[in-house]
């Protein structure tokens, strides 16, 4: 199973549609919030709210079945940053989760923690660590993950 994995594009419509087109082979497209679209403009994304997706009506959280996984999908600005990643981790657990999928912190990061793998894709607008702006190539096969951060390269 192939999942691409965005988050804060803020209104970079373009790039979520060039990476669509470079992944069409994708099971599933995951954006963790603050696309500041629609759902129509994100397509094929699945997205849930960020807390700049004023006018939107995502949802605040997700979980996603990938059949022996599952995958817990929040933008995060409602967990204090200090707290974020234990909260996510509890969070994934009571929902029997074995990935987080989050935003806002524009900063990647894949991370395990008592089971649970956190996956940060940073952001396809900025990110904060000034590493190059990217997304996230999940590939799951028999419960083994292959996480790559993809770089995005303006045309």
């Amino acid at each position: 199973m192939k999942i691409i994995i965005t988050s804060d594009v803020h209104g970079h419509m373009d790039r979520l549609k060039r990476i669509a087109l470079l992944h069409q082979d994708a099971d599933f497209f995951l954006d963790a919030g603050d696309s500041e679209g629609n759902e129509a403009s994100i397509k094929p994304f699945i997205s849930v709210e960020g807390n700049n997706d004023y006018f939107q009506s995502f949802p605040k959280t997700r979980v996603i079945d990938c059949g022996e996984i599952k995958i817990y999908m929040t933008h995060s600005h409602e967990f204090f940053s200090s707290q974020r990643e234990e909260g996510l981790v509890k969070k994934a657990i009571r929902l029997g989760c074995q990935i987080v999928v989050y935003g806002h912190t524009h900063v990647p990061l894949v991370k395990e923690i008592r089971g649970v793998t956190l996956i940060c894709p940073g952001s396809l607008y900025y990110n904060r660590d000034r590493t190059p702006i990217g997304y996230v190539v999940l590939n799951i096969e028999n419960q083994n993950m292959n996480i790559q951060h993809i770089p995005y390269v303006k045309p």
